[in-house]
């Protein structure tokens, strides 16, 4: 039986068949929350539960799709009805893009806005007697394309910049009655091999490869670090720091080599199946 620093509490991350999402999960695992995971793939969230629970961790998965508020309703009261409480929640389900917004369709516009935002806006609102009556944690994943934009994911970055918005609405509304609410601004991180994000034609494209800032599991221990330590904020690595730094205090220089950076890099770069 798992006694460490959470034991007792439990913790819902979306998204947490894969990716970020897992990992995040399987820390919280490790010191001692009972997981929930959710998610659309439902293969990915059976495989995921398994291989927690042959580690010793307390898991089950709720499929999931986060774009309909009524299944995410039903997400959150499952947790309810099975455990009783929610301590954690950390909204993690997500999807990207690649495409100059003067090319891009509008259903995958509205996807960025219904995937990123009103997905973890749906779920949060449902959680929150829970997480009041807990005093417990709700953590936002958002990008460093929140921060500021970016060429060719601006539906994509304007969906992460409004959890922003969210936080600090969501901060004023219930951070006196004990509910930590947490944005964590994650880099360029690496993806599991069958990553794909949306072109700009909505259909569905694998990521080039990359170079990556951090491991899933280094981004994971920062958002698990913003549970633990209830931080208003995290933006990771150092050079997400440096760019925060140039986008407040040197903006016309910070768009500048945002210019010159993506003229010769494959971070933003999807290719067709």
């Amino acid at each position: 039986m798992n006694h460490g620093r959470l034991h007792g509490t439990v913790a819902l991350v979306t998204g947490g068949g894969k990716g970020i999402g897992r990992e995040t999960a399987r820390q919280l695992g490790q010191l001692g929350a009972r997981l929930f995971i959710c998610g659309r793939d439902q293969k990915a969230l059976a495989a995921t539960t398994d291989a927690f629970r042959a580690e010793g961790l307390t898991a089950d998965y709720v499929a999931c799709d986060v774009r309909n508020a009524a299944d995410c309703a039903r997400l959150v009261d499952t947790v309810r009805e099975r455990a009783g409480r929610l301590d954690i929640l950390v909204n993690n389900a997500g999807m990207s893009m690649r495409g100059s917004l003067e090319d891009t369709a509008p259903e995958v516009m509205a996807a960025m806005a219904e995937i990123n935002f009103l997905g973890a806006a749906y779920v949060t609102a449902r959680a929150l007697p829970l997480l009041k009556t807990a005093k417990g944690s709700v953590v936002f994943i958002s990008s460093l394309t929140a921060l500021r934009g970016l060429p060719q994911v601006g539906p994509y970055g304007a969906s992460k910049k409004a959890l922003i918005g969210l936080a600090e609405s969501l901060r004023a509304e219930v951070g006196g009655q004990g509910v930590h609410v947490g944005v964590v601004h994650v880099g360029f991180t690496e993806n599991d091999p069958d990553k794909v994000v949306y072109g700009q034609d909505g259909s569905l494209v694998p990521l080039d490869s990359r170079r990556n800032a951090h491991t899933q599991a280094q981004a994971a221990s920062h958002i698990v670090k913003n549970v633990l330590s209830r931080k208003r904020e995290s933006t990771l690595t150092g050079l997400g720091k440096l760019a925060a730094f140039f986008y407040r205090y040197f903006p016309g220089l910070a768009d500048w080599l945002i210019v010159r950076f993506v003229s010769g890099s494959r971070q933003f770069a999807a290719k067709p199946r």
